[in-house]
C-alpha cells in the first residue's frame, strides 16, 4: 500500500503497467476523504500528455523513481474521462471508476 509520504513522491514519476508497459505520468494524486489514504492518481498520456485518465492506486507499487500500477495500459486507455470540478472527484464519477475498474465502492451498498 502506497501511503502518504510515499504519495508525495509519485508526482512527475512514470507510471508501468503490469506487464512493463509505460503509461505515462503521474498528474495528480486524489486522497480519500475519510481516511486520507492516496487512492487515485492522474496519469498524463497521449501526445505530448494531453489526456489525463484515473488509475487506481489499490495493488500499485512504487520503488522510489518509478510507479507499476496493478491494471493495464489498455485499461487505463478505455478508463472514464472525469471532468474535474474544482480539483475534486465528484461522487457520481468516482463510483464510475470503482465501477470500471471492478473495486468495491464502500460508500453505495452496491458497491461494498
Amino acid at each position: 500500500m502506497i501511503g502518504q509520504r510515499e504519495a508525495l513522491r509519485l508526482f512527475g514519476c512514470e507510471v508501468f503497467d503490469p506487464e512493463g508497459h509505460r503509461i505515462g505520468i503521474v498528474g495528480q494524486l486524489f486522497l480519500d476523504d475519510r481516511t486520507e489514504q492516496p487512492v487515485w492518481i492522474t496519469v498524463q498520456t497521449g501526445l505530448f500528455g494531453t489526456n489525463e485518465s484515473f488509475v487506481p492506486l489499490r495493488g500499485a507499487a512504487f520503488d522510489g523513481d518509478t510507479l507499476t500500477v496493478a491494471v493495464r495500459k489498455a485499461a487505463v486507455r478505455h478508463a472514464p474521462r472525469v471532468p474535474l470540478d474544482d480539483g475534486d472527484l465528484p461522487p457520481k464519477q468516482e463510483q464510475a471508476l470503482y465501477l470500471y475498474y471492478g473495486i468495491a465502492y464502500a460508500d453505495d451498498p452496491r458497491f461494498g
